[in-house]
């Protein structure tokens, strides 16, 4: 009967301790998911193994119709012109450029000012340029102008030229900002939509950016013919 018990007893006692070992273990990696979803990590280009970035698959849906063009699509760079006159088209030479989709009605965008500077640098860095383009047309080309001066991110802008005609409806509809890699010819590569109030979020979002654009950098590097 004593056997019987303590039997009973050790198997109960088991429970009990196991039961708590599993929801420590779940706690701990609860917190842990957390923490690598919330927390900012020391940037560094040599970093092969991101853990502290950001799904933008999330955001690149189809059911999201604000998600940008898709890969492959082409943005005619002869349509986007600076203040004076001078194309995107004319100034790229043949390494993949950036693009940084903006509005003078987004209130992220002034937000997300500290992003697009770092990631300005960053690009500059890998001998990719870097520039803010409107393609909405309710907004005057003057005072588009002086809202892109206004943010203060040190990138050329660039206007889309609406006398030929709009600008696709995927880039009209995309949210902003939003992060474009392209090709020279004006190609899509990657799309990153979005930014985010929280500076910690941004932070992320920029260092998956950098991430995905050192991994394009790199392929386009090995695939051209040497030097």
């Amino acid at each position: 009967m004593f056997g019987g018990r303590a039997l009973r007893s050790r198997f109960t006692l088991g429970i009990v301790i196991g039961g708590m070992i599993a929801f420590a273990l779940g706690a701990f990696t609860a917190k842990a998911y957390f923490a690598r979803k919330q927390s900012p990590a020391p940037i560094s280009n040599t970093n092969a193994f991101l853990i502290e970035g950001f799904d933008f698959n999330l955001l690149r849906t189809a059911e999201n119709e604000w998600r940008g063009p898709d890969i492959g699509a082409k943005i005619d760079l002869t349509r986007l012109r600076m203040k004076d006159g001078k194309t995107l088209a004319s100034l790229v030479g043949k390494r993949p450029i950036v693009l940084v989709s903006v509005n003078p009605a987004c209130a992220m965008c002034g937000i997300a000012r500290d992003e697009m500077s770092y990631l300005r640098e960053k690009l500059s860095s890998m001998d990719i340029n870097y520039y803010l383009v409107f393609f909405a047309s309710e907004t005057p080309k003057a005072d588009f102008f002086q809202y892109s001066d206004s943010l203060k991110v040190g990138a050329p802008s660039f206007f889309w030229n609406v006398e030929a005609g709009q600008p696709p409806e995927a880039l009209v509809i995309m949210t902003n900002p939003a992060h474009l890699l392209l090709n020279s010819d004006g190609t899509v590569i990657r799309v990153w939509p979005g930014s985010y109030k929280d500076k910690t979020v941004r932070d992320r979002m920029a260092r998956q950016i950098i991430a995905d654009t050192l991994v394009v950098n790199d392929t386009l590097n090995a695939l051209s013919p040497s030097k």
